[in-house]
């Protein structure tokens, strides 16, 4: 890593002590969800050798990549949304003041959190009558709740970033 990626990674870590605890679990979370990509990606080529040389797939992979990958893409979205990578099309508030811009990533931030906290809450719901009700996928007969507070941590996490980040917008449009 170049001198300047390590100061730009530096740079870009929140200063203010919630920030720092926010961008520090964030990181984790997504670094655990990498991992459980990396492993998602592995077990594919083993059951796709495994079909291919000797006609034995991993039984039942399809039901670990759908599971591992919702998980792992949850674990993603908090670090996601500090480091500011979410998607954003500027092409009609280019042109306007950085205090127009910040307001509006507040209001984006904001909308954002609501969102978060709605499905936080309606995945702790879920999960719950999943494990209530014993559901699994069909094949493995995996229990469909494992992948809930997982799921569940890294939106109510995202929930905190989407406040935090908009209330250091907010601050910065007026400052």
């Amino acid at each position: 890593m170049s001198d300047t990626t390590e100061t730009t990674e530096i740079e870009d870590r929140p200063d203010h002590p919630i920030g720092r605890v926010l961008f520090r679990c964030s990181y984790l979370i997504a670094l655990a969800g990498g991992f459980l990509m990396v492993a998602i990606a592995a077990m594919v080529v083993v059951s796709v050798l495994g079909r291919w040389l000797i006609s034995k797939p991993i039984f039942g992979d399809f039901e670990m990549v759908a599971m591992g990958t919702a998980i792992a893409v949850t674990l993603f979205l908090p670090y996601c949304h500090l480091k500011r990578g979410n998607v954003i099309v500027d092409l009609f508030m280019s042109w306007a003041p950085r205090r127009v811009q910040s307001f509006l990533d507040v209001i984006g931030s904001l909308i954002l959190a609501a969102i978060s906290g709605m499905l936080t809450w309606r995945m702790y719901l879920g999960g719950f009558d999943v494990h209530k009700f014993g559901d699994t996928t069909y094949i493995l007969a995996l229990p469909l709740w494992w992948a809930f507070p997982f799921m569940i941590l890294a939106y109510a996490l995202l929930t905190l970033n989407c406040i935090y980040t908009a209330v250091q917008d907010l601050v910065r449009t007026f400052r």
